[in-house]
């Protein structure tokens, strides 16, 4: 399977090791269409970017460079962080609209909205490893977190890496995907998620997209992970997003929709 773009990559506004220009060109010599840059949200310690208002800042330098790269759609996208269990992001609602992706995911060392979301879900995790009651509830947490941000914000596109640090209950979290038309990542720099994952979200009936997560240049447009799993699990290329076939992120099924959101 060939895939069209690599939607998931951070520059070094974020925790990434490479500058936009370079992330462009390696997505070019992958031989990619498209490539999204998606630094991590500004709310997660030493991982995110220094303020919202610099994505605004990297559209203009996109801009003023787009013309110098005729064969390739530079995106800008974010990867923004959940913070408490009504899956409010890091990210105002003005910066989101200038977005033409929007991810979200469950980081560590997020500063959350209260001390009783800190409690729930980050501290919470800290105590799962004290017995299966504890896990329970820090499992509980992190898919009514995962499942609210999928129900709360109608522009978002991609879950990143489900259950990668916070374990999530994968059949709950794919079916709020299915309803609400978000890609169910496959994330390729952490091979996660691992195929029993894969396998119940594709029961679910979910549309995955295969990313990079690329930190540094040598990875960007690297999607063979995802690429054999899904062949070797028999999924269906209609289900991969971004498939050569596919056509870009114009395509994907929610923009096709033309979701109008308040």
């Amino acid at each position: 399977m060939e895939l069209y773009g690599d939607y998931h990559t951070h520059c070094r506004l974020s925790d990434g090791r490479q500058n936009e220009e370079e992330i462009i060109n390696a997505a070019r010599e992958r031989g990619l269409k498209e490539v999204a840059i998606t630094d991590h949200g500004p709310l997660a310690a030493v991982i995110g970017v220094g303020d919202a208002d610099e994505y605004l800042k990297l559209r203009d330098r996109l801009d003023a460079i787009v013309n110098n790269y005729p064969n390739i759609e530079v995106l800008l996208g974010a990867e923004a962080n959940i913070r408490d269990l009504q899956g409010t992001l890091d990210l105002p609602p003005e910066i989101i609209v200038e977005l033409d992706i929007l991810i979200a995911g469950l980081h560590p060392y997020t500063l959350p909205t209260s001390i009783k979301d800190g409690w729930a879900v980050f501290v919470q995790n800290s105590l799962r490893h004290l017995g299966r009651g504890q896990q329970e509830k820090a499992i509980n947490n992190n898919t009514k977190a995962t499942v609210e941000v999928i129900y709360n914000n109608p522009q978002l596109d991609i879950l990143s890496h489900p259950g990668l640090f916070f374990t999530v209950d994968i059949a709950e979290v794919a079916r709020a995907c299915v309803a609400k038309n978000v890609l169910f990542e496959i994330n390729c720099a952490h091979e996660h998620p691992g195929i029993s994952a894969i396998i119940e979200a594709d029961r679910a009936g979910v549309d995955f997209i295969i990313n990079s997560d690329a930190h540094f240049r040598e990875t960007v447009g690297n999607l063979n992970y995802g690429v054999k799993l899904v062949k070797k699990l028999g999924i269906a290329p209609e289900q991969v997003a971004n498939r050569r076939q596919g056509g870009g992120y114009k395509q994907w099924r929610k923009n096709k929709k033309n979701c109008t959101y308040s």
